[in-house]
């Protein structure tokens, strides 16, 4: 745009805010790349693109129902009878709709969603991308359709900047820009509202070959993404910043980079971005043999972060650790390593810790969850350190049956009720209230004082008893799961991690969850 037509671009605007936005250079420079208002080329992929199914056939002669005019593309065409709000094809653009009878329901209200990208004015590597909120009224008595557009989000990606600006709007006509700190599409958020939303990939993804994101795998990644295609704005402003994106999407980890953008913030520092090759990347050794291997280990990003942690810590290489995959996803969560790091303190290396507990998991399979083994095995040595055993030796250390060495060091804890740990649990009981409920035949609530967890602990010979002090602090919560029919009678006990994410569900002598458990607790 050039300034008078960021001038008319802006007219709506509160004075104020009129003033602000044409002093701003930035927002200048930025409307710089964007052609004025909405062109023919919008229009004509709107109604004959972006409409997608929901079309419509208008009717208006109650004397002919085979005469209908096409809401896309606009000729008349002859259908076989049929009835109002029946769906049909048209004859001539091959459009799907629904057909309205005029006589039946004369106006028509329909709210569409879409984004349009293409070339950036000035620079022809960069993307721009505008978002329409379309309202379109048809009057299917007398077969006219006029559409209301709406630009509600600007976008522009270049190779050294990627920049947000959206419009909107009150109902006294006034409108107002507000920058966004990142890119961010409201595809989902409109079609939540009713709107139908296209989200425009088919343009996007045609403009890649010429411009600076050619190389960045977008198109690969966008084939493991959601029909939103919000997925596309995270993905080229992280790639923005951190073109090596490319190497980490090349060695086949595209569903991990699709789970770090969605949801985990761990993604970010998964790999080492300044990196130029996947060794530095990937901060372990990587050979040609490996490749394969994290392929198939990069199952998602806990698994992937404890197989890089296991390569980097022991002599297992990642094809050893890919034939243990199935192993390695049971085993996975947001803390593993900080437990393996934890049993470094007590001078057992990566490589022992794994082949430990998964010795001990085939010991007791119809009890144990590999991840269960690794939870209790800390637990046993902070509770012989209370005891004062000696844990240098590799007896203690290192039991022969850790299920039943856990349960001798249990009962040999003197574990006492305390008031001032109830107290500090009665704080919480408003906070932690949202955890109970009732469902699938079964009553979970939070313990309120230490005397019931001790009580918890010994009818089902666990050491849910030592956790008092941690549920007290918050660092923890703990839940008591019964059945319905039995209220009173511990069943199961669940432990949660702050980040509200459950970290163990035990039974009598730890076993694991039955199956109707595992389905309410999910």
């Amino acid at each position: 745009m050039k300034k008078k037509e960021i001038e008319q671009a802006v007219a709506k605007c509160w004075p104020k805010s009129r003033a602000r936005l044409l002093g701003d250079k930035d927002f200048l420079h930025f409307m710089r790349y964007f052609p004025a208002g909405i062109g023919d080329k919008v229009k004509r992929y709107f109604n004959q693109v972006a409409t997608g199914n929901e079309n419509f056939f208008m009717v208006p002669d109650r004397e002919d129902k085979h005469k209908a005019i096409c809401s896309r593309c606009g000729k008349h065409i002859v259908l076989a009878k049929l009835s109002h709000k029946d769906r049909t094809t048209c004859p001539k653009c091959g459009a799907d709709g629904e057909v309205v009878h005029g006589w039946r329901r004369a106006r028509t209200q329909a709210k569409y969603y879409f984004t349009y990208f293409e070339r950036a004015l000035y620079d022809k590597e960069a993307i721009i991308a505008r978002s329409f909120a379309v309202y379109r009224y048809i009057c299917a008595d007398t077969g006219e359709i006029v559409d209301d557009y709406v630009p509600r989000e600007y976008y522009l990606m270049r190779r050294h900047e990627v920049s947000h600006w959206s419009r909107s709007g009150d109902a006294f006509g006034y409108e107002w820009w507000d920058k966004r700190r990142s890119l961010y599409s409201r595809n989902y958020i409109m079609e939540l509202s009713g709107y139908i939303v296209w989200n425009g990939l088919d343009r996007l993804i045609p403009l890649l070959t010429d411009s600076w994101l050619k190389y960045s795998q977008l198109d690969a990644y966008l084939r493991l993404t959601t029909h939103f295609g919000g997925g596309a704005f995270k993905y080229i402003e992280f790639y923005q910043k951190h073109p090596q994106l490319e190497y980490v999407m090349k060695m086949g980890l595209g569903n991990i980079v699709a789970e770090g953008l969605g949801t985990r913030s761990s993604f970010r520092n998964l790999f080492n971005w300044r990196g130029k090759t996947p060794k530095e990347l990937l901060r372990v050794p990587i050979g040609k043999n490996d490749v394969l291997a994290l392929s198939a280990l990069a199952t998602d990003i806990d698994t992937l972060n404890l197989a890089l942690y296991l390569k980097k810590n022991s002599r297992f290489s990642l094809e050893d650790l890919a034939q243990k995959r199935k192993e390695l996803e049971q085993l996975s969560h947001f803390d593993t390593c900080e437990m393996f790091d934890t049993l470094k303190g007590y001078g057992v290396c990566s490589e022992e810790t794994l082949k430990y507990i998964l010795r001990q998991q085939q010991k007791k399979k119809r009890y144990y969850s590999i991840r269960g083994v690794l939870i209790d095995w800390i637990d046993y040595l902070q509770d012989c350190g209370k005891i004062g055993l000696n844990l240098e030796d590799t007896a203690v250390l290192k039991p022969h049956d850790l299920q039943q060495a856990h349960q001798n060091i249990i009962t040999q804890l003197k574990i006492k009720a305390d008031e001032e740990l109830d107290k500090q649990m009665a704080k919480l009981k408003e906070e932690r209230k949202q955890y109970n409920f009732t469902a699938g035949g079964f009553i979970a609530r939070v313990a309120e004082s230490s005397s019931e967890l001790i009580v918890e602990g010994k009818i089902l010979h666990h050491c849910v008893g030592t956790y008092a002090d941690r549920h007290a602090k918050g660092k923890c919560t703990i839940i008591l799961i019964r059945k319905q029919e039995e209220p009173n009678v511990p069943f199961y006990t669940m432990e949660l991690t702050p980040a509200k994410q459950i970290a163990q569900v035990r039974g009598d002598h730890n076993c694991g969850m039955t199956q109707a458990v595992t389905i309410t607790v999910a």
